[in-house]
């Protein structure tokens, strides 16, 4: 008699699973693909686990992208596992990066790290998610097992990463501490014993350096389960909070839909995949009205995302303020109030009213005529008056009293 299964079946775990999934390489996915089914085959819970280093205080849609995958994993009864990188973001990630990331101190780590599991859990079950830190062990390691992991890889490994090669070729500098990384994040395959580990595609290298640690040490190597990057406002980078071309988990319902409303139309169909919960078998019935009727699409896909994170009502409301303010380009009646204080120039102003996140930033919006007062272009310098209305992009405003 064949024992009853106590997972869901293994073709209804498969396709969904392994929807989206890119290595770049198609036999590298068919192993990756045998490797999970034989997994899933055994008919118990994987341990399963997804990384983000505290580099920044908020995480992005860019971030919800392997996210959801876990959740996948995790709504057919699988062990989520949600690694804060504490110790791993003191060197940052150089996967995606031609030069050296500025070191964080642990000040600005724990800073960063303070609201990581609240946002996660916004796609995450939190009750049924298991929050580690990669400090509990990689803080713990003495200077001969460091010396150990060291030399289970050789430099010409490390160089054949495309990233370190291109800096190697233009002659710039490779820091002994940034080889550590891809040790220190397979090390932590290693510590949590996991089946498989979630991440971005730039990530594969790190994801393939656990599997080595961990058959090294007599464990069976995990499954990695590489997903898309999403880009950002721009439509060409990467999606991240240090190129201001980010949409945040915690921004506002408005910001959100008026940032999803200045996407390029030509990535809006990524968006859709990677970034809502919309079946991936509806996407083509929708992006076939794009050609028609692009700004219906495009708002649906701003009330999608602004509805995961905020609920129905305010994306209704993000809509319907977007379109009083963005096209038919009337001030909102509820704007917020900045006090002057005396003499103060605009561009200290949009800063302290929380229009723009730093001078710096304020200053581009300046030069970029991005900032106008009473519907005029205005001069970073020129001094706020009582009863004049701010208006910085499309979507922020300032009434000065």
């Amino acid at each position: 008699m064949t024992a009853k299964r106590t997972m869901p079946p293994v073709e209804e775990q498969m396709p969904v699973l392994m929807s989206g999934v890119d290595y770049g390489d198609a036999g590298l996915k068919h192993e990756m693909e045998r490797e999970l089914r034989a997994l899933i085959e055994l008919d118990r819970p994987l341990r399963v686990y997804l990384g983000i280093d505290p580099t920044a205080t908020a995480l992005t849609l860019g971030h919800t992208v392997p996210l959801r995958k876990l959740r996948q994993f995790q709504q057919f009864g699988h062990q989520a596992i949600f690694l804060i990188g504490d110790t791993t973001a003191l060197i940052g990630d150089p996967s995606d990066k031609n030069k050296l990331r500025p070191m964080l101190t642990q000040e600005d780590i724990t800073a960063n790290e303070t609201t990581y599991f609240a946002q996660a859990a916004k796609i995450l079950d939190a009750s049924k998610t298991e929050l580690r830190h990669n400090s509990e062990w990689l803080a713990q390691l003495t200077f001969p097992e460091i010396i150990s992991l060291l030399s289970k890889f050789t430099a010409a490994e490390m160089l054949r990463r495309d990233n370190f090669r291109k800096r190697w070729d233009d002659g710039d500098a490779i820091y002994l501490h940034e080889f550590l990384y891809s040790l220190m994040q397979g090390y932590d395959a290693y510590a949590l014993e996991c089946d498989v580990q979630v991440g971005g595609t730039e990530q594969l290298f790190n994801l393939m350096a656990g599997r080595k640690i961990q058959e090294d040490a007599g464990q069976k190597p995990h499954v990695p389960v590489t997903m898309p990057i999403l880009v950002g406002l721009d439509g060409k980078e990467r999606m991240s909070k240090s190129k201001g071309n980010h949409i945040g988990v915690n921004d506002t319902a408005d910001e959100q839909y008026g940032k999803v409303m200045s996407l390029p139309d030509d990535v809006i169909e990524q968006f859709f995949i990677l970034a809502t919960n919309v079946s991936r078998s509806s996407i083509p019935e929708i992006m076939s009205r794009a050609h028609d009727d692009p700004m219906g699409v495009k708002k649906r896909l701003a009330r999608e995302i602004v509805t995961e994170f905020h609920g129905e009502s305010a994306a209704q409301a993000a809509q319907a303020a977007f379109e009083r303010t963005v096209q038919r380009k009337e001030a909102p009646a509820d704007m917020p109030e900045f006090r002057l204080n005396g003499a103060q120039p605009l561009v200290d102003i949009i800063v302290a009213g929380g229009a723009a996140p730093s001078k710096r930033e304020a200053r581009r919006l300046f030069e970029q005529g991005a900032v106008t007062v009473d519907g005029r272009p205005a001069d970073m310098s020129e001094q706020g008056r009582s009863g004049s209305v701010i208006q910085v992009g499309k979507r922020k405003w300032l009434r000065l009293v």
